[in-house]
């Protein structure tokens, strides 16, 4: 159940809702690890707390594209007042805040809610640079480099070979959301 704070203590004042860390309790260390540091990344004046635009970047860091009516939304339910706001004063949505912990809820219920297969056809899309619609030999040599791993061109010869079901010369996108399926 989602904490509820009072901006101001007077009538009609504006509410927000701590977001439910339910989501975010369930990731992964490697998923926890990459919210809090792009938390801190964007966080520029390092004061654990981040702006509307610090948020909206955060975001997209994490891969996600939310248009700003619904990031905006985020910011009305759940941006705080700043530390140093006024008690007895209503905060405008512009000045809220988002704190980590808020950062952390947020972040983990879109991260659980993504589509695995939409996940997988955005990583075979930085494999395929180019929109060719396979991923090639050259496409893994180019990626092993960018890395830092220097695959053996044997290696990644024997790759395409065994997954490229029709002998085409890559890796397509259907063999490739078959075989990472399979993985899992």
């Amino acid at each position: 159940m989602a904490a509820m704070a009072s901006s101001s203590g007077g009538r009609g004042a504006i509410q927000y809702a701590t977001p439910s860390r339910e989501d975010y309790n369930k990731l992964s260390d490697e998923q926890k690890t990459r919210v809090s540091e792009a938390f801190d990344l964007f966080d520029s004046n390092k004061d654990s707390y981040l702006s509307y635009e610090e948020f909206r970047f955060v975001l997209r860091a994490l891969g996600f594209e939310l248009p700003k009516a619904q990031t905006f939304d985020l910011l009305i339910r759940h941006g705080q007042k700043p530390p140093t706001w006024s008690h007895d004063q209503d905060c405008p949505p512009i000045y809220r805040l988002f704190s980590l912990p808020v950062v952390q809820a947020i972040a983990g219920t879109l991260i659980r809610q993504r589509d695995p297969r939409e996940e997988l056809r955005r990583a075979f899309r930085l494999f395929d640079v180019d929109g060719k619609g396979m991923i090639t030999q050259d496409d893994l040599r180019r990626v092993s480099k960018q890395v830092g791993n220097n695959i053996p061109d044997a290696d990644i010869i024997a790759m395409v070979e065994e997954f490229d079901a029709s002998g085409k010369g890559g890796v397509d996108e259907d063999e490739f959301l078959r075989l990472m399926m399979s993985k899992k």
